[in-house]
């Protein structure tokens, strides 16, 4: 009797743990705030009910704001499991060509085109460092748009036929300068630092994608969330950097869901030892 109530406890559980998962967070943007050339930029957001700042990783697809969504969200560390984003799958990306010193460039295009820069995780990585420069309070300057093309070109499976460019502006500076904090960061002895920086980011995609060759299609606009903002040693010394304070993220609904079963279970636990003594 004892075992069977105790499994049965677990069970429900987990299997409740697993519908809420299932179902997404709630995703609210609440004001496009951040406009920068063709339709990029950010809103103001909740997520799961926490105050955030968000930013298009996502040429190809829209998002409205106000609007609310649900939104499968994935927290970004160097081993992060990216089976729920847009470009988690994704092996092939357009070749990325630069502009500047020839020896650079090269070294640049290796490692963005054939090397540690052409896996999904690390160009999300690098994505979420060039979110990190933006300079919110300035809208579409050169600075933001040449970030915002810089992650439109990291983020450009070949699937989606090149990456806009609506205000001509070359995206090379700021690519080049996301490879040498990739490979600063990237190391043994920076790895605790690289999971810091990368702990203030989540990425924010639609529940309803549909996977057709290793691209997620459908579903709004997919997103990187800036939690919390990096300590400077963690970005470098750039100027322009975003400074503002956000408000510090909350336990997420599915970890309340887990805190309030167990305590229901340690309740249940001293009762069913007392029917079966």
């Amino acid at each position: 009797m004892k075992k069977v109530l105790i499994f049965g406890t677990i069970v429900t559980i987990f299997g409740l743990i697993g519908l809420a998962s299932a179902a997404g967070v709630p995703f609210d943007t609440l004001q496009y705030n951040f406009q920068v050339a063709g339709g990029g930029g950010g809103s103001r957001a909740t997520l799961d009910g926490v105050n955030v700042e968000v930013f298009g990783d996502d040429f190809a697809d829209k998002i409205l704001s106000p609007s609310d969504y649900s939104a499968d969200v994935t927290a970004l560390n160097t081993t992060a499991n990216l089976d729920e984003t847009r470009f988690g799958e994704v092996s092939s990306w357009t070749s990325i060509n630069l502009s500047g010193r020839p020896k650079t460039v090269a070294a640049d295009k290796a490692f963005l085109n054939h090397g540690a820069g052409s896996t999904a995780l690390a160009r999300y990585e690098m994505a979420a460092y060039l979110v990190s420069l933006y300079s919110v309070g300035q809208g579409n300057d050169a600075a933001n748009n040449e970030i915002q093309e810089s992650i439109w070109t990291l983020m450009d499976p070949t699937a989606d036929r090149g990456a806009p460019n609506p205000d001509h502006v070359d995206p090379t500076s700021y690519l080049e300068q996301a490879v040498t904090w990739y490979e600063t960061m990237n190391t043994a002895g920076n790895r605790s630092k690289l999971n810091s920086f990368l702990g203030g980011f989540e990425i924010v995609s639609p529940t309803n994608m549909k996977f057709k060759k290793g691209l997620g299609t459908g579903g709004f606009q997919e997103d990187i969330a800036q939690i919390t903002h990096p300590a400077p040693d963690l970005v470098g010394d750039v100027a322009g950097v975003n400074r503002q304070i956000v408000a510090t993220p909350e336990p997420r609904s599915g970890s309340w869901i887990l805190g309030g079963l167990f305590g229901a279970a340690a309740f249940l636990l001293p009762r069913v030892r007392k029917v079966s003594s």
